[in-house]
């Protein structure tokens, strides 16, 4: 079976259900389409680059924008379903891939409390005061 591209709709409600922070690492994620925003109003700073390239965009951002993870991957037959997904940091992502848990996978962990919270939201409410369209991610970060 083809992989799909997981809806925008739902990839932010598993990030804000997950108060935008990797599951595995526990640390805070970045929105990406801010961090390109941010780059195409301030270019040269680091905030982006489409490919994480080292030396143009700061390791900070290259590693921690948030992405949506398979808990059971998609290619050792894990659904597509909400309930499989969980949020990853680009780095754990890449670093966890296809694995399962019997690979080394670790289990996703708890909610981080702090971020709930703090109600850190990934610089995502920056993308709506910062973007001069209304575009998808706007009209759902509105809703």
């Amino acid at each position: 079976m083809k992989r799909k591209n997981i809806p925008k709709e739902i990839q932010l409600r598993v990030w804000n259900r997950d108060a935008w922070t990797c599951r595995y690492c526990d640390e805070a994620v970045f929105f990406a389409p801010t961090l390109k925003l941010l780059d195409k109003l301030s270019p040269k700073h680091g905030y982006y680059h489409p490919n994480g390239k080292s030396g143009v965009i700061l390791p900070l951002f290259q590693w921690k924008w948030g992405s949506i993870d398979h808990i059971n991957p998609f290619s050792n037959n894990g659904e597509d379903k909400e309930e499989n997904y969980v949020t990853a940091c680009w780095e754990c992502n890449l670093k966890f891939n296809d694995k399962t848990m019997v690979e080394g996978k670790p289990s996703p962990k708890a909610i981080n409390a702090l971020a709930q919270k703090i109600g850190w939201d990934g610089f995502s409410s920056l993308y709506v005061k910062l973007s001069k369209e209304k575009d998808e991610w706007v009209r759902l970060l509105e809703k």
